[in-house]
Order: structure tokens, then C-alpha cells, then sequence
């Protein structure tokens, strides 16, 4: 394959494979769920990448930055860090200002809580359907 085939493939699929675990609840609850945790459960990205990922959450959520500043600051390769950071965007964990600096993002809450939402009135119009129907 074509190196550019390659790194289109690899822009094609930077968005987040959100994994719900039930048994993440435990941890959640006594607060021993951690960012690297959320990062594994929302990416499948390698343990390398993880860790990147949280150094670059932790670094915007100090203050907004932009890509070079999260280069020089964070000393990660840019292709990675340009994937990875394409990755935060795209599911809604990071945003891009004007000023083309990052920041911490809501989106990601708020599209699992529609999600959330959709789930519960599907399984709610089952249940009233199942009812009807006994």
C-alpha cells in the first residue's frame, strides 16, 4: 500500500470506538476510574498513544494551545501528535478556536447523553410495545 493510501486510511478512522464496560462502575463510583482509563475505553490506540493522549488533555486543560505548541511542549512527533490530536477533535474531546488552539470540549459528554437518551425511549417504545402485546 502507498504511504499516502496508508496515512488517508489511518485520517479516515480518527474518531473515538467508545467501549461501555459495566465493570468500569465499580471504579467509577469510588473514583478510582482515571483519564487513562476514559482513553482506553474511548480509543484504541496503543499504550504509547494513551499516554500521549492524556499528556495532551491534561496540557490543554491547563490552558488552550495550539499544535506547535503541544509539539514543542509535549516533544511528541508531529504526524502522531496530528493524528491524535485529529482523534480528540473529531469525537469531541478537544475543540479548535479561531486561533486554531485547542481546548477541552463537552461535545463528547453531550453526544453519549443523546446517545444515552435515544437508547431509553427505544427500550421504553419496546416495553409499551411488549405490553400491548401480552
Amino acid at each position: 500500500m502507498v504511504l499516502s493510501q496508508t496515512y488517508d486510511r489511518q485520517k479516515s478512522q480518527c474518531f473515538a470506538r467508545f467501549k461501555v464496560s459495566l465493570a468500569d462502575l465499580e471504579k467509577i463510583s469510588t473514583n478510582q476510574f482515571t483519564l487513562f482509563d476514559f482513553i482506553t475505553n474511548s480509543f484504541l490506540f496503543s499504550p504509547t498513544k494513551k499516554q500521549l493522549s492524556v499528556r495532551v488533555l491534561d496540557a490543554v486543560a491547563a490552558r488552550p494551545q495550539s499544535f506547535p505548541d503541544l509539539v514543542v511542549g509535549l516533544k511528541a512527533k508531529k504526524s502522531t501528535l496530528y493524528l491524535l490530536c485529529l482523534s480528540l477533535e473529531r469525537s469531541g474531546f478537544l475543540s479548535k478556536g479561531a486561533d486554531k488552539r485547542y481546548s477541552i470540549s463537552k461535545a463528547f459528554s453531550k453526544s453519549l447523553r443523546l446517545y444515552a437518551e435515544w437508547w431509553e425511549k427505544w427500550v421504553s417504545q419496546a416495553e409499551a410495545s411488549s405490553m400491548k402485546q401480552q
